[in-house]
């Protein structure tokens, strides 16, 4: 049974152990259980309303018994990230219960513009004053901090806009991306491994696909779902597939259930899909161009993004000019490149992208190479037997493709 396999059992609270103000079937029972055979729990909700204290008060009125120290809410995960940045004047967008658990960590409760960070966290109390208000500062250069992404969360009465509805309101306006806090990010379930061996077999149950289940997967744990219904996804990829489901937490006892353990692919979870074009240029020796780019120090082919209203052809040939300033035409497409393992990039920022690239084979028309220094370092022309180091691996292949003239024009 799945309880016999894990040494820690990281639980969300809404949907899992309780909903609104009843435990949910079997839960209350289910960690009885789980505490009297030794095992770690630990809560790790996404609520944003509720201080430590509060949730402990919340489970004890549901007789379950947790030390503070094991329960994990994004309010104070996000007061120990406010700490660890540096931040000290911060603006609160939420309750009073996060507004205590941020000033508990040392931080100063400040009104707008004079904040270096905002906040944003839900209350039903909030106003759209106060969201023109957190708008404000960041637009002034506080940094944009969300406790959850998370749009919606269950009730009673069905499902209720939470935080990330909110985020994404301010992230509009502002044109600024937020630091989030909660699952599925990394940072939360880090916190939440804190104090225990490395070698602890850990485990995340929790209703949601796309947070506690991608969270789980991110941090390389297995990720058990809780629902009544089984998902599916179109590719055994997908980093939001449960190991499991079950339908509530006394099923962790069934003999029946098991999980295949996670493996992790070979990729980061993209949070995007773009559409891109890539030159494959070749100057009359047959020597390609090939730049390096500033943003990571690789050699690659000129690539870059389509613009809303462009063809593929436009987009490379406009992409080619901006970088080099040489004039190009498009001869015939080399192949679609769109698998993950190639064609999921990580940035600073934190994003990750899986890029659709249609490659295309390119003849000079003129110009005099000249380098946009905002993005390029280094440009020339080079021969297939002595390429630059290190280079992007996935555009040999593609430039190998092309000097192989296959008859093939889709690739993995």
């Amino acid at each position: 049974m799945i309880a016999d396999d894990f040494d820690l059992f990281l639980l969300d609270a809404d949907g899992v152990i309780y909903i609104g103000d009843q435990p949910c079937p079997g839960a209350v029972e289910a960690i009885h259980k789980l505490q009297k055979q030794g095992k770690g729990l630990r809560v790790l909700t996404n609520d944003s309303r509720l201080s430590r204290l509060e949730m402990q008060e919340r489970l004890n009125m549901m007789d379950i018994h947790l030390n503070k120290e094991d329960i994990i809410t994004v309010s104070w995960a996000t007061a120990c990230y406010l700490v660890q940045q540096g931040i000290q004047n911060v603006q609160v967008v939420g309750t009073d219960g996060l507004k205590r658990e941020i000033a508990d960590a040392g931080c100063r409760i400040v009104n707008h513009l004079s904040a270096e960070a905002v906040v944003v966290g839900f209350s039903e109390n909030l106003t759209l004053f106060d969201i023109q208000e957190a708008i404000q500062s960041v637009n002034h250069g506080a940094y944009l901090i969300a406790t959850n992404y998370d749009v919606s969360y269950p009730t009673p009465s069905g499902r209720q806009i939470a935080s990330g509805s909110l985020v994404r309101m301010i992230e509009a306006v502002s044109g600024q991306k937020p630091i989030i806090i909660g699952k599925p990010s990394l940072y939360i379930f880090q916190l939440a491994r804190n104090g225990f061996p490395e070698n602890t077999r850990v485990v995340m149950i929790g209703d949601s696909p796309d947070i506690d289940i991608l969270g789980a997967h991110r941090a390389n744990i297995p990720g058990i779902l809780v629902s009544s219904h089984p998902v599916h996804y179109p590719t055994p990829r997908d980093y939001r597939i449960p190991d499991a489901v079950i339908e509530n937490l006394s099923s962790l006892f069934e003999q029946s259930f098991h999980l295949k353990f996670w493996q992790k692919p070979d990729f980061p979870w993209p949070s995007a899909i773009k559409v891109a074009v890539a030159a494959l240029l070749l100057d009359p020796n047959r020597q390609v161009l090939l730049i390096k780019r500033k943003d990571n120090g690789y050699w690659a082919l000129p690539t870059g993004k389509m613009e809303l209203g462009e063809t593929l052809e436009e987009a490379v040939m406009r992409e080619v000019y901006e970088e080099t300033s040489l004039r190009i035409k498009v001869k015939h497409l080399v192949g679609i490149y769109s698998h993950p393992s190639h064609q999921v990039l990580s940035y600073n920022s934190g994003e990750s992208i899986q890029f659709v690239t249609s490659c295309f084979l390119c003849e000079l028309v003129d110009g005099h190479l000249v380098n946009d220094q905002s993005e390029i370092l280094e440009s020339g022309f080079f021969h297939v037997s002595s390429f630059p180091q290190p280079m992007v691996s996935a555009h040999q292949k593609w430039i190998q493709d092309a000097l192989e003239n296959h008859d093939r024009t889709i690739y993995d």
